[in-house]
């Protein structure tokens, strides 16, 4: 069965390119109107296999509505692809990355979106297959689950600091209410490094290009 993508877009236009787009390639989709919708929608039965969630949505933005949806434990391992026309900080690269898949920038068509929505897929389903087969080989399942979360973490983390690089370079991006900057990611990718290597070794168990190894 053809993987199920929620889009959540209040730009009505965007939202029918999107669910249109994708169905012509292959996907099952619905769109919703924005955040309160999208968790409207996740109140009833459905479940999408993936969110593509834009970021500049009014009165509920995205990054509230993933918020509200991280906080919800039947809907909190939904797989999330944020994607904005807004450019990214490094402090909020920092809070994406412990709760997103991917991030897109706008413009994209939807036939560009398709191989971020696969790879998004298939790292899901590649970090649970690590998790059953540790929990199989008798691994505590806390730490597995802890150490294939940081694992994802740091995956997503180089990914948006690629993006950061590419449009800020060496430069120390500052707001009104931001100071956080270039040195300061270095820090928490180190710190999640450092954090995922104390918990493999503590197991003895280590995630190496989505394949575990697993000691004799």
């Amino acid at each position: 069965m053809p993987p199920n993508v929620l889009i959540v877009d209040d730009e009505p236009a965007l939202n029918e390119l999107f669910v249109i787009g994708l169905n012509r390639y292959g996907f099952r989709t619905e769109g919703v109107l924005g955040g309160q919708e999208c968790l409207e929608l996740l109140d009833t039965p459905y479940r999408p296999d993936l969110i593509l969630l834009d970021m500049m949505m009014e009165p509920m933005d995205g990054w509230e509505t993933l918020n509200r949806l991280k906080r919800i434990d039947e809907l909190k391992n939904i797989p999330v692809i944020m994607q904005t026309g807004k450019n990214l900080t490094y402090k909020e690269a920092e809070q994406f990355s412990y709760c997103i898949e991917d991030y897109i920038m706008k413009p994209i068509t939807p036939k560009r979106c398709i191989d971020h929505i696969v790879n998004a897929l298939d790292k899901v389903r590649s970090i649970n297959d690590i998790i059953n087969q540790g929990l199989r080989a008798g691994y505590p399942e806390e730490k597995i689950r802890r150490l294939a979360h940081l694992y994802r973490t740091i995956n997503v983390a180089k990914k948006l600091l690629i993006i950061l690089e590419e449009r800020y370079g060496s430069q120390h991006v500052t707001s009104d209410s931001e100071t956080y900057g270039p040195d300061d990611y270095n820090k928490f990718l180190e710190k999640i490094n450092t954090e995922y290597e104390r918990v493999a070794k503590e197991i003895d168990f280590r995630i190496t290009g989505m394949v575990p190894v697993i000691p004799e």
